[in-house]
């Protein structure tokens, strides 16, 4: 092995940053036709009932599903996953749109499309969690926390085009030109995917278990062996019911229905927040190898006092371009936390398991945190509909704060 081979970052390994650029372009296609099938939606029905019911349906199969694919993740190659899964994506959108060409949009047809791919979420978000640990676990927490670093900065930069672009594009041309730019984005990810050397799972010896059972064990692991990673999942939970409820639902809704701007200026808006997402995630990633829970408090602070100016600004007689630039701004603060929460708590998790475990657990991991997305979807929707926005944003940072008072208390249990 020569000195450059030796001393050279494992982060620009070749299999790695074909990971990153896999998961990236597939991002951009999901992010693309998501942003699409939203605007369609409200343009058709004014509602956030609509609107967030059809969220929280697309995601209830990858809470059942989810705890599946991380026991699929750790019995098959890696790769080989997520391959198959971005090019059955890919098929699945092309058949939307041929179906969709020959009998027209609908509420119920979006809805079916978008269940299908979060099916197909299900499997591949696991996977691919699992698969960093298998990459970086002889580095050290250090190395595991810069790659997920890296990985979150590409997941953010990814997520710029699909909200600047989609509202140009939404406008000019509709629907349709878009959901050709998520197949080939898929198709594409796939191809790259194909290139990654990743070895199967190493079960050591041990007679493969049913499905069944390898699911059963993985509860145990996480329940009787890590009650702290246990207890970190109910809090996430209820940290999703906010934050996910809040902004799936509440952002779209309050910038095109309540202060009626057209898809352009929610599509610069919202990216504009994916701006700030790039900012944290590159800010949280200069840190990344020193954080520890220790800092899990400070970022829920963060949450809270990002929400607080947004619920104010609407009890004020200030103009809707004022509200939009206060509710963008500050929601700017919102992503930075998320970027540093995120960084704290998933590489913890993934660090305490063996790799024969990580895809089981990352995936109950992903089902307990998204059990509140649907609920708080549907009651964000709900609230919006019937109560003033300062009313839901002010309650909403009330949570939030209780919430930072349970996270002392909760940083404590885990071991640096």
């Amino acid at each position: 092995m020569t000195t450059q081979q030796s001393t050279r970052s494992p982060l620009l390994g070749r299999d790695f940053i074909l990971l990153v650029a896999g998961q990236g372009i597939s991002l951009f296609g999901n992010l693309m036709l998501r942003f699409a099938m939203a605007m369609w939606v409200l343009d058709e029905t004014g509602s956030a009932t609509v609107f967030g019911s059809i969220l929280a349906i697309s995601v209830v199969p990858m809470i059942v599903l989810a705890p599946f694919g991380g026991v699929l993740a750790d019995r098959v190659n890696r790769r080989t996953i997520m391959v198959a899964l971005d090019a059955v994506s890919a098929v699945l959108v092309l058949a939307s749109a041929f179906t969709f060409a020959a009998v027209g949009f609908s509420i119920a047809a979006i809805t079916v499309m978008q269940v299908a791919l979060a099916v197909l979420g299900a499997f591949e978000t696991p996977t691919v969690q699992a698969a960093l640990p298998q990459m970086f676990r002889d580095y050290g927490q250090g190395t595991l926390r810069q790659a997920m670093a890296v990985v979150n900065q590409v997941q953010q930069l990814g997520s710029l085009l699909p909200s600047f672009l989609g509202g140009v594009l939404y406008a000019m041309f509709g629907i349709r030109p878009m959901m050709v730019v998520t197949i080939v984005s898929f198709a594409a990810a796939a191809v790259l995917e194909c290139f990654i050397r990743l070895a199967a799972p190493d079960r050591g010896n041990e007679e493969l278990p049913t499905p069944l059972e390898d699911l059963k064990a993985g509860m145990r692991f996480l329940v009787r062996d890590r009650p702290n990673v246990f207890a970190l999942l109910l809090f996430a939970a209820s940290l999703n019911f906010v934050i996910i409820g809040n902004s799936a639902v509440g952002f779209p809704y309050v910038i095109r229905t309540v202060l009626g701007f057209d898809a352009t200026v929610y599509g610069v808006a919202d990216g504009l927040v994916g701006v700030s997402g790039v900012v944290g995630a590159f800010v949280a990633g200069l840190f990344a190898a020193k954080l520890t829970m220790r800092g899990f408090p400070f970022a829920m602070v963060g949450l809270t006092v990002s929400l607080l100016p947004q619920g104010i600004v609407f009890l004020l007689p200030v103009s809707a371009w004022v509200k939009l630039v206060v509710l963008v701004g500050f929601t700017f603060g919102t992503m930075v936390a998320s970027c540093f929460s995120n960084l704290i708590a998933v590489p913890t998790i993934q660090l305490s398991t063996p790799d024969a475990m990580t895809g089981k657990v990352m995936a109950m991991v992903a089902a307990v945190s998204m059990c509140a997305q649907p609920l708080g979807q549907m009651a964000y929707g709900w609230a919006f509909d019937r109560f003033p926005v300062a009313v839901v944003l002010l309650a909403s940072a009330a949570l939030l704060a209780l919430g930072t008072v349970v996270s002392v208390p909760l940083s404590r249990r885990f071991v640096d």
